[in-house]
Parts: structure tokens; C-alpha cells; sequence
């Protein structure tokens, strides 16, 4: 074996970090994870696009702060996911940036979301087609996660997208709520 074969393979297999049991640091894997689902909702294409981006705080119901002031996506390049806990304050927390928006077909967002606090990194891709001849949207949520995560919480978000997509922002479009977004969803009153 060359030298520079044997350098190759020892970058190439990093050694297991070993940390001293009286030190107080905790030691993890970092595991990487990948998931996909199609939600097809009965509305246009760029009729969901809108509702699923800008004022989100109609159908996304996970937050931080108790009735936050704002949710917000905004669906440019370099744009944020973000929300501000009171009117007026600059409180709050960073969801996710923009990396990427093709609207309506593509948004993309790079960010912990609701695992702030971890380390952990997650990529979210959302791709609309149109379907049914423009009628209705086939709306793909691609998730890619890595670091401090194992397969249970990888599960846990991808079901949370799920409910997100499939079990908010449908029934809101749907429903039009889109359309009345100050006025409580009737999709959602059998829900506390």
C-alpha cells in the first residue's frame, strides 16, 4: 500500500471519538436520513403554492410561542421562515432560510425547524405538479436530515410534515380558507 492510499483510507475512515466519562460531554452519532411523500390537493397549482407560503399561521399549527403574532415563509430566494412571537417585538425564532424558489413548482428551505437546539441539519424540498389537467396539485415534500437524529426522529418528522401538508394545508386550500385566512377554518373546527 502507497502512502498516499494508506492517508486516503484513514480520511476516509474517521476514528470513533472517545470522551472521557468524567468529563460531562455526551458523545453521539451523527446518522443522516432521507424520506418522501405526495399529498395531492384539489386546487391549482399556483393557488397552493400561495397558500402554502407567506402568513402561515392559519394551518401551521406547531410554534414555539403560545399564538404567535406572525408565521411566515417567505417564498423568495434568501427568504425566511420565520416567527415573531408578539406584534411589534423582535422576538422570535429562525425556522429555516430559502435556499432555492422556482414559484409555484419549487421551494426549498434549510433549517432546524422545530429541532433548534440540536445539531442537526435539514434540508426541506417542496416540488408541485399540476394534475388532473390543472384541477388539482400533486405536492412532494423531500426531507434530508442529518446529525444528531436516529431513526425514531426521523420518523417523528416526517409524520409532523405529514400532518402538515396532508392534514392542514389541504384541507385549508380545500376548504378555502386560504381565501378568508382572518376568519377560523371550518376544516379545522372539529379540532381544538
Amino acid at each position: 500500500m502507497t502512502i498516499l492510499a494508506a492517508l486516503l483510507l484513514a480520511v476516509a475512515q474517521p476514528a470513533a471519538a472517545e470522551v472521557p466519562s468524567d468529563t460531562g460531554i455526551d458523545a453521539f452519532e451523527p446518522q443522516g436520513f432521507t424520506t418522501r411523500f405526495t399529498v395531492e390537493i384539489a386546487a391549482p397549482i399556483t393557488e397552493v403554492f400561495e397558500a402554502a407560503t407567506g402568513d402561515v399561521t392559519g394551518w401551521w399549527d406547531h410554534s414555539f410561542w403560545p399564538n404567535p403574532a406572525e408565521m411566515v415563509i417567505e417564498p423568495r430566494f434568501d427568504g425566511r421562515f420565520y416567527e415573531r412571537f408578539e406584534a411589534g417585538s423582535d422576538n422570535g425564532t429562525l425556522h429555516a432560510r430559502v435556499i432555492f424558489v422556482r414559484a409555484p413548482h419549487q421551494l426549498r428551505l434549510h433549517g432546524p425547524l422545530g429541532l433548534s437546539g440540536r445539531a442537526f441539519d435539514l434540508v426541506t424540498s417542496w416540488s408541485l405538479a399540476e394534475i388532473d389537467a390543472g384541477e388539482a396539485t400533486a405536492f412532494t415534500v423531500e426531507l434530508h436530515m442529518a446529525g444528531e437524529v436516529d431513526a425514531e426522529l426521523a420518523g417523528i418528522v416526517r409524520s409532523v410534515w405529514v400532518h402538515f401538508i396532508d392534514d392542514r394545508l389541504r384541507p385549508w386550500v380545500e376548504a378555502d380558507c386560504h381565501l378568508t385566512p382572518d376568519v377560523p377554518c371550518s376544516a379545522f373546527a372539529d379540532q381544538p
